[in-house]
């Protein structure tokens, strides 16, 4: 395991990973192309942006970093960096793990990847945005808004209190993608020939598409005596099934508890 701290202003490197200490980059080098690239980044309150380039290394930049940067000595004085919690970055068999520790976690973390390269992405009250990655992206925000945009691969995006907005210029077939919140819209663009089975569900809001979609039957599952206060129920299922372009291929779920959820052909 290869390992850095980017703490206060001061970089202590280890095992070779290095720092571009005058842009405030962490830069984790490319060591190991037999196996995917993984990045897996958390940050508690603060946003996390990923963006793509055409270069092999992994770049990391966190807003604390930034912002003490910034900061200009008095004239004729010299700032001494103190060292203090930060952001870690590890990498081991081509996964790396950012963690942001300074305090709040307010700051927000841009990591610059690779077009192929795969994302675990957590936030608890800061918002996700994603640009360009050719991967598997697993994202959750439990109070943040979601923007996976231009992405080729699978998604799994779920934020509890906000709206997810994806596009995709291309879909992975064999794993399934699935778009859920609690209390927002869901917006998600697919390829106009992309063949699929949708299973749709919003408990207080309407569903749209422009796509040509073949909805299945409804269906309600009754349930007789054998509840708990002995009475007659009769629950019915609001989820809403549906195929494009004849069905097969991909597999989608979407879901708002109280929101819509639209679906887009992309132009």
């Amino acid at each position: 395991m290869r390992r850095i701290f980017a703490l206060s202003g001061i970089t202590v490197a280890v095992c070779a990973l290095a720092c571009a200490q005058d842009s405030g980059q962490i830069v984790v080098p490319s060591r190991n192309s037999t196996r995917p690239r993984v990045v897996d980044v958390a940050n508690n309150n603060g946003s996390i942006t990923v963006k793509t380039y055409g270069g092999k290394d992994v770049l990391v930049e966190s807003g604390s970093i930034r912002a003490r940067r910034e900061m200009q000595a008095p004239p004729g004085m010299r700032r001494i960096d103190i060292p203090g919690r930060g952001v870690e970055v590890e990498e081991q068999d081509n996964t790396i793990t950012v963690r942001d520790h300074s305090p709040g976690g307010g700051e927000g973390i841009t990591v610059t990847v690779p077009v192929d390269t795969s994302l675990h992405l957590r936030s608890s009250n800061g918002s996700i945005r994603v640009d360009g990655v050719h991967g598997e992206v697993d994202a959750e925000s439990h109070n943040g808004s979601m923007h996976i945009l231009n992405v080729s691969g699978s998604v799994l995006a779920s934020t509890n209190n906000s709206r997810i907005e994806v596009t995709m210029d291309r879909v992975d077939a064999s794993k399934p993608s699935a778009f859920s919140t609690l209390n927002g819209s869901v917006d998600v663009t697919l390829p106009a020939d992309l063949k699929a089975t949708m299973k749709m569900t919003t408990d207080n809001g309407s569903i749209f598409s422009d796509f040509d979609v073949t909805v299945g039957a409804g269906r309600a599952t009754t349930q007789a005596n054998n509840t708990p206060d002995g009475r007659y129920r009769v629950r019915f299922d609001r989820t809403v099934q549906g195929t494009i372009n004849g069905g097969g291929g991909a597999d989608l779920t979407f879901r708002s508890a109280n929101g819509s959820i639209v679906i887009r052909k992309k132009k």
